[in-house]
């Protein structure tokens, strides 16, 4: 019966990231009914034992469910115990799917983490309508990457006096490792998840053309792409346009809310920054010799059975050193472009507005805060969100919650401020 359901499962429980979020769920579910799941119980309860002995509670009535996704029935079952399953299982690509098809056959809710655009795009055409008709939200790329700039995104617009035209987004890390015997900052997984990403880039075009079918107005002026290493006003990195999976998740928030609540889109550009000009004109050199390997099956496989070789040490089996992890910093600044308090009156838009969004452990913290953030919003405001259920990104899904302000309560590590306003 619907009453005797938990609340959320976490899927995935015994990776790297699922640790985390069943550590974090003991403080930010503590309201709710949740349970574990993954396909090992001797792994899953030694999961409870590691985090009951860090934190220092008795967790040996946390329910424990048996799912694999290599056996679909055991998804079904899984998915028919609860309201959300909360997906940490990566790489997406190769275990995803059988996910979302159970917890729509269930009329379950799906939150995941995948920073993978070719899966959050093939679920959203394949199991959208489905899903609407199942009653089931399924909300991809709620990982740091993408909700980060979806709120960030949010938060600009909120502040902003008028029209926004566009938004150009500037991510910055540091990585402050405060344990040099490891300089890892990524797990074996999230390693896992970005070769197959590499491996498929050019599925996105296509992808993105069977989604954004629609013909959309010519809206002007069009946000100019800065290509090639340059500085902007304000910060001291060097940046490079680089498509990050975020931007094509907020890009379909917009088009979303342009075509079912006719408001104007804004054009959004992403760029990332590096310390030093040699380090922005090497990367992109070792991004396109990884971009080759990653095409060819014996050099791809090497990549995936040496991460760390590859990686230059930055990726581990069993992810980052916590107090590394927790000492990494990052922030988006957001510079908005617009008309102030009207529609558009000059052929260019001068009213500007520069936000940021910054944190602490965004890799995996936040990643896993942001998650659990997700699923109580459902939870506690479904009535808010588009429709009775879909496949539709953060940005969308949320706009019109209280997830926003959730994120600025200072209780999942994100600051939110507002830079600098020019009106003239």
């Amino acid at each position: 019966m619907a009453e005797d359901k938990l609340d959320v499962i976490i899927f995935g429980a015994t990776g790297y990231t699922g640790q985390i979020v069943v550590e974090d769920a003991i403080e930010f579910l503590k309201d709710f009914k949740w349970g574990i799941a993954g396909r090992n119980e001797s792994k899953l309860l030694s999961v409870l034992q590691i985090v009951a002995n860090r934190v220092g509670q008795d967790l040996s009535q946390v329910p424990i469910i048996i799912a694999n996704v290599a056996e679909q029935k055991s998804l079904e079952e899984m998915a028919k115990k609860c309201k959300i399953v909360l997906n940490c299982c990566g790489p997406f690509r190769l275990y995803g799917e059988a996910v979302v098809k159970a917890c729509i056959d269930a009329g379950t809710h799906h939150i995941d983490i995948n920073a993978e655009p070719q899966f959050s795009d093939g679920i959203q055409i394949k199991y959208h309508e489905l899903a609407q008709t199942r009653g089931s939200y399924i909300i991809p790329s709620c990982g740091f990457e993408s909700i980060c700039a979806e709120m960030a995104v949010l938060y600009t617009e909120r502040n902003y006096p008028g029209l926004l035209n566009s938004i150009e987004s500037y991510y910055e890390t540091n990585l402050n490792q405060q344990d040099k015997s490891s300089k890892a900052i990524l797990s074996r997984g999230s390693w896992d998840s970005i070769i197959y990403y590499m491996q498929n880039y050019k599925e996105i075009a296509s992808l993105q053309k069977q989604l954004n079918y629609e013909v959309m107005p010519n809206f002007k002026p069009k946000l100019k792409i800065r290509y090639g290493i340059h500085k902007t006003k304000g910060l001291k990195t060097y940046f490079l346009e680089i498509p990050t999976p975020s931007r094509y998740i907020v890009h379909r928030s917009q088009r979303l809310l342009f075509l079912n609540e006719e408001k104007r889109p804004v054009q959004y550009g992403t760029y990332i920054g590096f310390h030093s000009f040699w380090w922005a004109l090497l990367v992109p050199l070792i991004l396109v010799f990884g971009f080759i390997m990653t095409h060819f099956g014996f050099t791809r496989k090497l990549l995936l059975q040496y991460p760390k070789i590859f990686s230059l040490g930055y990726v581990a089996q069993k992810g980052p050193l916590e107090v590394n992890r927790k000492a990494m910093e990052f922030s988006y600044t957001l510079k908005a472009k617009g008309w102030y308090r009207s529609s558009p009156h000059a052929p260019h838009p001068t009213a500007q507005l520069i936000t940021r969004v910054s944190g602490k452990d965004h890799y995996y913290g936040i990643t896993s805060k942001a998650l659990l953030a997700c699923a109580k919003t459902i939870l506690q405001e479904q009535d808010k969100m588009p429709g009775n259920g879909g496949v539709l990104p953060p940005g969308y899904a949320f706009a019109k919650t209280q997830l926003l302000d959730e994120f600025r309560s200072g209780k999942y590590g994100l600051h939110f401020e507002i830079l600098e306003k020019k009106w003239d």
